[in-house]
């Protein structure tokens, strides 16, 4: 859409009347009833006026314009008349990404300085994007004004009304930049909430090509005897329920969360072959084969097991990356998707969760235009290169996803053969899913070295599916 054009100045001053009606009415009254009867209406308004039809939540803005940018100067403006020309906000993010996100929130602000106010962002890594939904629907009014997230907790903060719907004037070019399945992955009912920043969110394998060769790593039983050749080992994590998930998803279990509701086919001859094949590698347990990070956590342990030499391999995600390649020099790591595992007689290949990062705006925010502004500024197609270059984490954005040199990273063409039996987490998991014994699990397979029997398995998948139920 032209820089010049009325119909894009109309739809973003329009949009972000609604953002603004969007935030006053949950403010005042704390409930969303009245909030989403007039978003629908300004999205009508916004559809009727700027485009003439009803798609405005897809038409593209030109974001760069000057006209564009001094429309959202004006709305950040508006708001800050009511703070005293002052806009105060927080963002929550991981603590590995604290020191990236200041400097994007830096850039934003120079972005978008204007003499009419001033900006106090502060971005905390205290509440990482595992914990920041859980957090925001605890108090959303005393949460962060932007926050980043795991997908999987979407479909919570809707129910909670604690998060905002993405502004008509962004979502056009986040749905065209993106790839379908983060987009999809940030909606709910086919509404826009979030804003997806890297596709990245799920394991596969990092490997010491001076160990293990790409055929080593096609299956576990090869690469837990070549470890152990090498006296070095291979780590998953299987007391972890993130992680040891996937040799449920291997053996053809049902897990979905829906309606608050949490059901898992686990008790059942396919859970127990899940089970069994867990006991198999749990057998090598110190012998080539390390499956519980302890108290130091899953990052920490890949991290120091490949810095001292330990490690031939681990499955850990991107955000070890960097880490990985500093211990065994960049030459000498590999990554592929997950190995097959022996299951039922038979070699099966892994699935896995995958998911997405993306960040949020609180429904409850002060200030929404600047809010949804930043919020698509930290996952803007540069934005999302800067953090691939200095973090190392896969983007979403198409354009970005063309890179060259993030199209030639071992680490996304790993993310991409793994894709096919990846797993989306909003659709599968709640929290009873994590509050149950599902760690304990790979926990007491892993203590009994795989010596359980199949009447003892039976029994513990059983006690899974009733905490489930809750």
């Amino acid at each position: 859409m032209a820089s010049n054009s009325k119909k894009a100045v109309a739809l973003v001053l329009t949009a972000m009347m609604a953002a603004t009606s969007l935030v006053g009415c949950n403010s005042g009254s704390g409930s969303s009833g009245g909030s989403t009867t007039t978003t629908s209406t300004a999205a009508s308004t916004a559809s009727g006026d700027a485009s003439g039809d009803t798609s405005a939540e897809e038409s593209v803005v030109d974001l760069e314009s000057d006209e564009t940018i001094k429309l959202i100067k004006d709305k950040i403006a508006a708001e800050a008349e009511k703070t005293d020309g002052k806009i105060t906000m927080k963002v929550w993010c991981s603590s590995g990404d604290l020191k990236f996100e200041k400097t994007l929130i830096k850039e934003f602000e120079d972005k978008y300085a204007d003499s009419r106010y001033t900006f106090s962002i502060k971005p905390n890594g205290a509440i990482g994007e595992d914990a920041a939904g859980g957090k925001i629907i605890e108090s959303p009014k005393d949460g962060a004004d932007v926050f980043n997230f795991a997908d999987d907790q979407l479909s919570q903060l809707v129910e909670a009304e604690a998060i905002a719907k993405v502004s008509n004037v962004f979502n056009g070019n986040v749905k065209k930049n993106n790839t379908d399945d983060a987009v999809a992955v940030c909606s709910s009912g086919g509404t826009p909430y979030a804003f997806p920043k890297t596709s990245d969110n799920g394991y596969f394998l990092y490997y010491d090509k001076r160990v293990l060769s790409e055929d080593d790593v096609k299956d576990f039983d090869t690469m837990i005897a070549k470890a152990k050749a090498a006296n070095k080992s291979v780590f998953f994590d299987i007391a972890n329920g993130w992680y040891s998930t996937s040799f449920f998803f291997t053996a053809g279990c049902t897990i979905e969360y829906k309606d608050g509701k949490q059901t898992a086919t686990y008790n059942t001859p396919e859970g127990l072959s899940a089970a069994k094949a867990m006991c198999h590698i749990a057998e090598n347990v110190d012998n080539g084969f390390i499956g519980a990070a302890g108290s130091s956590g899953d990052n920490s342990t890949v991290q120091q097991g490949f810095k001292e030499g330990k490690f031939a391999a681990a499955i850990i995600g991107t955000w070890c990356g960097r880490d990985i390649k500093d211990a065994l020099g960049e030459q000498n790591v590999g990554a592929a998707k997950l190995p097959t595992v022996l299951m039922d007689g038979e070699q099966k290949q892994l699935h896995s969760f995958g998911g997405y990062k993306v960040v949020g705006v609180n429904a409850f925010t002060k200030y929404p235009t600047t809010a949804q502004a930043l919020a698509y500024y930290l996952t803007s197609e540069q934005s999302q290169i800067k953090r691939y270059n200095e973090r190392g984490l896969i983007p979403t954005n198409k354009n970005a996803l063309e890179d060259e040199t993030i199209k030639a990273d071992p680490a996304q063409q790993a993310i991409a053969a793994q894709r096919e039996f990846a797993h989306p987490q909003g659709s599968s998991v709640g929290g009873k899913y994590w509050a149950s014994n599902i760690a304990g699990l790979g926990s007491e397979i892993l203590n009994a070295k795989g010596k359980l029997t199949d009447a003892e398995l039976n029994k513990k998948l059983s006690d899974l599916v009733t905490q489930f139920k809750g």
